[in-house]
């Protein structure tokens, strides 16, 4: 993941091997406990990321049939992937998002030669209704602290419902509001289509020069972090999906010398937040507590609000360069 990464983000400038290791190791601060809980949990999020990342890979090398067969197997492995298609749609990639779809269809079909394609199909008809009539929606899994989606902020924020299972919970900043369910999902909503939006945004005049390679990757970083944000069971190993962001921000402070003061008070602050929640430094009963207000929920919105930065920073100056 990290070698794909830094062949993606280098290949636009040449970087001396000092800061190539700087580019390793800012992108391992910021993910290295979620590394290691996947790999303590048994988690499929490491495998989830780099087929991932290697679709990407392959696909900004022209390889668009070998980057949808990695991408779909990202998608197939959990769904939430599945938002980059859209995008793909927007940047007129059709042919690699038609090659995603296809290759949805052949994983899909695949285990049909082994148990029969009765059986899977049966399965595939079976696993639709269980996304929605599982744990995924139940409150108790939406209000639980260690849940750290966008609708899990807004559910913990916004009502007294944390009190109901867990009567040691601390208070909520709006939970006086005590919002029904509906209500709820409509700011989730809300929230969601501001931050998908801004992901895919196109801040550019008509005539302003194609964009490059390094401003999809910032999209990408954006899309990522809506890949945590809206599962609705973003979990501790879920954020491992942060790298891609963190990776894109730290080769930026990289190659403008640091001088983004705002993006490395971000940056930092998000650091900061993501250890919060180590029982070994804050301890348990404090650690616990603080679950609550959502501190990785809020770290990747950090790292979201640093991206944009960069995002329209990019768009400017290829403006800029368009007018000169």
């Amino acid at each position: 993941m990290f070698v794909l990464l830094k062949r993606m983000l280098v290949r636009e400038a040449v970087l001396s091997y000092r800061d190539i290791f700087l580019l390793y190791l800012l992108g391992l601060l910021g993910t290295f406990r979620f590394i290691l809980h996947n790999l303590d949990s048994g988690q499929s999020n490491i495998l989830m990321l780099a087929s991932m990342i290697a679709g990407l890979y392959y696909a900004s090398k022209k390889r668009e049939l070998l980057g949808a067969a990695f991408f779909a197997f990202s998608i197939m492995i959990k769904y939430t992937p599945i938002i980059f298609l859209p995008y793909f749609i927007l940047k007129r990639k059709f042919k690699l998002t038609g090659a995603i779809i296809c290759f949805m269809v052949v994983y899909f079909l695949l285990p049909g030669v082994f148990i029969g394609m009765k059986s899977n199909l049966q399965y595939v008809k079976d696993w639709v209704p269980f996304l929605t009539q599982s744990t995924i929606l139940d409150e108790t899994t939406i209000l639980d602290s260690r849940n750290q989606s966008l609708l899990s902020l807004c559910q913990r924020s916004f009502t007294l419902g944390c009190k109901k299972y867990w009567v040691d919970s601390p208070a909520m900043p709006f939970e006086s509001f005590n919002l029904n369910q509906a209500q709820i999902k409509l700011i989730f909503i809300f929230l969601a289509v501001i931050l998908y939006g801004l992901s895919v945004l196109k801040y550019r005049k008509k005539n302003d020069k194609k964009d490059t390679p390094f401003c999809c990757y910032v999209d990408y970083g954006l899309l990522s972090i809506c890949v945590v944000l809206f599962n609705l069971n973003a979990w501790k190993p879920t954020f491992i999906f942060l790298l891609f962001a963190y990776m894109v921000i730290c080769y930026y402070l990289i190659k403008t010398g640091f001088k983004e003061k705002l993006l490395i008070f971000l940056l930092g602050a998000s650091y900061l937040l993501n250890i919060s929640t180590m029982y070994s430094i804050f301890g348990k009963a404090f650690t616990n507590k603080l679950y609550f207000y959502s501190p990785l929920t809020l770290s990747a919105l950090l790292v979201f609000i640093a991206l944009v930065r960069i995002k329209f920073v990019q768009y400017r100056e290829n403006y800029n360069l368009y007018k000169r």
